[in-house]
């Protein structure tokens, strides 16, 4: 059996099925990394209204009422699918969730207490629009809480991304992972993002984590891989095409990793910032 590339999915499209194996696997295993990275910045007050910007299947609703049983919620999520997932875990008067696009949300202006955006996915372009919607939304003195994956993480893919373009002379790829190492996602970069949108008072964490598979079939299997680091790479990388790449890094780590543990090196930054 030929081994599964590298999917080529950038902004991907959850159809009901997707939304249960995002809920059931994804947020458990990867996605709950970065609330983990970020909840202890969380300005914790008696009450809250929170808007989550790309809420997905409703993660991290249950922690955040925990830990602020007065909040108020609102999710924001392009997916229709995960929308109605997340609807039916929170009560109504608590969370609710609308289906739309997370950097243009037509909600009322300075109405929300705390911002969060989770893994947002896409080119540094897209990101800004998100933020300046985070910042739109917030009253002043609220907190955005952020939390991404910094670009030196993901690094086995990335090697052999490199080890592909050497080995088959792609001058373009070469050219997009210089441009990406010299336009790297890093604190200072987000900072100077944050900034730009309008926040102040910008704090920051750094965690370093290691994701363990039994193989690298495993890895490749993994719907993470497919919905958020796959998707995550080709954004870093924008305007070359990886397919063949793609397919390359799937042998490359079937092979490599055939009959051995892999690890997957990510580093998280987690960021806090006041309108």
């Amino acid at each position: 059996m030929n081994p599964p590339a590298l999917p080529k999915v950038v902004d991907p499209v959850f159809d009901e099925n997707d939304a249960a194996v995002l809920d059931t696997f994804v947020v458990p295993s990867y996605l709950r990394l970065f609330w983990e990275a970020s909840r202890n910045m969380l300005l914790v007050g008696e009450a809250a209204r929170v808007v989550q910007l790309g809420s997905l299947t409703g993660y991290p609703g249950r922690d955040w009422l925990s830990r602020m049983p007065n909040t108020t919620g609102l999710g924001v999520e392009s997916s229709e699918a995960c929308v109605v997932l997340a609807a039916q875990k929170e009560a109504p008067e608590k969370f609710s969730y609308l289906t739309g696009d997370p950097t243009a949300t037509g909600l009322q202006a300075h109405t929300f207490s705390h911002a969060l955006m989770m893994h947002p996915i896409g080119t540094p372009e897209k990101r800004a629009e998100l933020l300046s919607e985070a910042a739109r939304l917030l009253y002043s003195g609220g907190q955005a809480l952020i939390s991404l994956p910094l670009s030196r993480s993901f690094p086995e893919v990335l090697d052999l991304i490199e080890e592909f373009s050497l080995k088959y002379d792609d001058t373009d790829i070469t050219r997009s992972l210089e441009q990406a190492a010299a336009e790297r996602v890093t604190i200072e970069s987000l900072s100077e993002e944050l900034e730009a949108a309008g926040f102040s008072d910008i704090d920051f964490e750094i965690h370093h984590d290691t994701i363990c598979y039994d193989s690298g079939r495993a890895f490749l299997e993994d719907p993470s891989v497919r919905f958020f680091i796959a998707p995550q790479i080709e954004a870093w990388l924008e305007q070359v095409d990886l397919g063949s790449a793609m397919e390359y890094v799937g042998r490359a780590i079937d092979k490599y990793w055939s009959d051995s543990r892999m690890e997957m090196g990510l580093s998280i930054a987690s960021f806090s910032a006041r309108r």
